[in-house]
């Protein structure tokens, strides 16, 4: 019997480094029954170009025979064969403008299969909105933290991504059965036996498990900075994205001030008790949806968070080291040019 697998995200959960990997171990993967299909050269291992018919992503990731075409090709190639197809793109579980995914279109798309499954980690909203701004900010200067919190709670959407998972629920069953939706909570992937990458092993190729992949990455691709100092560094950032050095010195002092087994957070305390009491009454409301399909499924509370500072915590001291850093950095460079000129 054949199946497709449609791993939709969310953005932020290790989806690079399971598209890294299983990109890398294709063959092994292929050769114990479960297909990666390398749709684009080393450079995008995951399957983003099969969203690019319904949004607006970036050129590069556009597949030469288009993402209707590539569906259908994959669907004739592995419809036929008792094989179960993983695709893979953080990108089909977007909403709003960028990128709404015509899922009745692209189920019938895939029809070639026996059986489809749209699979999706999702993470406590907290983290998920902290990551999003990490990453936000390798490319620009994200709003400020104080100016997320609100919108993610009144609209439930932030960025053209779902934060009130409810509605990503809403938009899949749109196109698919309740039992063809699986939804798995971040923090219990990553604790099971070999990670995210173990646990998707295990439930999608089990005769296969991290030790007999090849490590992409050191196991952890599109790893971001330490929260706090990329929330500092976006501030002192004169214009533009924040250049990695800045982004380290924020990290070294951040290692003298707070130590360096901290875990920062880019939210205060009140911001972080908001959310956490207004999605935890959501995800609960998604627990009790998902009941009598999952009845194990739960997304992590905040209980066991573990941030040992928020963005209140951060002492003055340690931006009076931050901004000698920024001063002697200068210093050095002023003299470096004078003792050239």
């Amino acid at each position: 019997m054949s199946k497709v697998v449609l791993h939709i995200g969310t953005h932020k959960t290790a989806t690079t480094t399971i598209q890294d990997t299983f990109y890398q171990n294709s063959e092994k993967l292929a050769e114990a029954g479960l297909v990666y299909p390398r749709l684009a050269g080393p450079k995008i291992t995951g399957h983003h170009g099969l969203v690019f018919a319904w949004g607006r992503l970036p050129e590069i990731y556009r597949l030469k025979e288009g993402s209707r075409k590539a569906f259908l090709q994959i669907a004739k190639e592995y419809g036929p064969q008792d094989k179960t197809v993983f695709l893979s793109s953080e990108e089909f579980s977007r909403g709003g403008t960028s990128a709404n995914v015509d899922f009745v279109e692209v189920r019938k798309l895939l029809s070639g299969f026996d059986e489809i499954e749209v699979v999706c980690t999702l993470r406590a909203q907290w983290q998920y909105l902290q990551s999003v701004y990490q990453e936000l900010s390798k490319n620009q200067i994200p709003t400020t933290p104080d100016k997320i919190v609100d919108p993610s709670i009144k609209n439930g959407i932030w960025k053209d991504l779902w934060i009130d998972y409810n509605f990503l629920l809403d938009q899949l069953l749109l196109a698919f059965d309740e039992t063809e939706i699986t939804f798995l909570d971040f923090d219990s992937l990553r604790q099971a036996e070999g990670g995210l990458i173990g646990a998707y092993l295990a439930r999608y190729c089990p005769s296969l498990t991290v030790e007999d992949l090849e490590t992409v990455n050191g196991g952890a691709s599109n790893v971001s900075p330490d929260p706090m100092a990329s929330w500092m560094s976006n501030l002192v950032s004169p214009s533009g994205v924040a250049p990695k050095w800045l982004t380290e010195t924020a990290e070294a002092v951040l290692d003298i001030d707070l130590g360096e087994k901290r875990k920062t957070c880019i939210f205060n305390k009140w911001e972080f008790q908001m959310l956490a009491e207004h999605f935890e009454e959501r995800n609960e409301a998604l627990r009790q949806r998902r009941l009598p399909f999952q009845p194990d499924f739960a997304i992590a509370g905040t209980e066991g968070h573990k941030v040992t500072h928020f963005r209140n915590d951060l002492p003055h001291n340690a931006w009076v080291r931050m901004t000698r850093r920024l001063a002697n950095r200068c210093w050095n460079t002023e003299k470096a040019t004078n003792a050239g000129a």
